[in-house]
């Protein structure tokens, strides 16, 4: 029976087995078989270890020291960062002035150069009109077999007929400033005339004629016009030269502006920036022309005072006052415009130039 009945003592509780092999009587047995010495330093070495060991005490100040100094670092980088604001703010704030005084500057600059070029234009205009009693006559045989103001007293009799006062008066006459010319060309021969009235029917009649013959010597007039006038209209030579090719008529205005007939309407160029606009009102193609005032784009739209807008029909153009207006109304007679302008600039024949419409 003993062989059927399963004791404790030989096959133990129900279950499963015990997996677990037994130990090893060498495994057991380790501890006992150290010898004390060694067991002495590694209980030794163990206590080293605990001693060098951070405590919760220790871990808490070292963190505070950590917190505290982390807390001071921050603090210093606070205030640094409040002193780089100020200087931002103060660095953007004299910026700001800066723009303001430098607007405010290119404003007075801009006002201040439109003010010179007004006040050239209105100098150019009152030398104008202060020589509008002026002629100045060229192909005068130099030097003069007889005084200059009787050889002009011939040349202005046979040029107004019957017309002519009987005693043309002089304020001045003189040849031009300067040496004479190596080339032997004569000088021009300034005059001023005493009345206005003279100077304005020996011009008219000068244009009505085809050319001037006195002495074997062709003699032509224009008006004396100041050298800004001048200058301008030399400027514009490349523009004007266009018009005529084009048979576009034009002429010259005072105070200074070019007058180009366009339909029914005039346009007038009277400053630089005037000229796009022209061109494309024209439908001509691009023109090259020299700024001629200083080469400056500070230049306004319009004179005081003075009309921008084309005119309109049956409007007369505005005439220089005192002095009339410095052009020649388009004639029928071609010829008679073309051979008074042959071999001149045409910025200086009579002061006006003549196109056939």
């Amino acid at each position: 029976m003993d062989d059927f009945v399963c004791t404790p003592s030989r096959q133990g509780s129900f279950g499963p087995p015990d997996k677990m092999a037994p130990g090893s009587p060498s495994q057991e047995s380790m501890g006992d078989s150290l010898p004390d010495d060694t067991l002495a330093q590694i209980k030794q070495e163990l206590a080293m270890i605990s001693t060098h060991m951070l405590t919760k005490a220790d871990s808490g100040g070292l963190l505070q020291e950590l917190r505290t100094a982390i807390r001071e670092e921050i603090t210093a980088l606070r205030t640094d960062l409040s002193a780089v604001e100020v200087r931002v703010e103060a660095l953007e704030t004299e910026a700001q002035a800066s723009r303001t005084q430098h607007r405010a500057a290119e404003l007075a600059t801009t006002r201040q150069g439109n003010m010179l070029l007004s006040l050239r234009r209105q100098v150019e205009d009152l030398e104008n009109r202060s020589w509008c009693q002026n002629i100045r006559i060229r192909g005068l045989p130099e030097p003069n077999a007889t005084p200059l103001p009787d050889t002009l007293r011939a040349v202005f009799r046979q040029i107004l007929g019957q017309e002519g006062p009987k005693e043309i008066q002089f304020d001045r006459v003189h040849r031009a400033l300067g040496p004479q010319r190596p080339d032997g060309r004569p000088r021009d021969v300034l005059c001023c005339l005493h009345t206005y009235s003279t100077k304005e029917k020996l011009m008219a009649a000068a244009r009505g004629m085809t050319s001037i013959q006195f002495r074997g010597s062709e003699v032509s007039l224009y008006q004396d016009l100041s050298g800004l006038t001048l200058d301008a209209r030399r400027a514009l030579q490349p523009l004007t030269t266009t018009l005529r090719d084009k048979g576009v008529p034009y002429w010259w205005g005072f105070p200074f502006s070019l007058q180009i007939k366009h339909g029914t309407t005039w346009l007038q160029v009277r400053w630089p920036d005037d000229i796009p606009r022209a061109l494309r009102t024209l439908r001509l193609p691009n023109i090259w022309v020299r700024n001629w005032l200083l080469d400056t784009p500070l230049a306004p739209r319009q004179d005081p005072g003075m009309d921008d807008r084309p005119l309109r029909p049956g409007e007369k153009m505005p005439s220089h006052p005192g002095c009339g207006v410095d052009r020649v109304a388009p004639r029928s007679n071609r010829e008679q415009g073309a051979q008074v302008a042959r071999n001149q600039p045409d910025h200086e024949v009579l002061g006006w130039s003549w196109v056939g419409g």
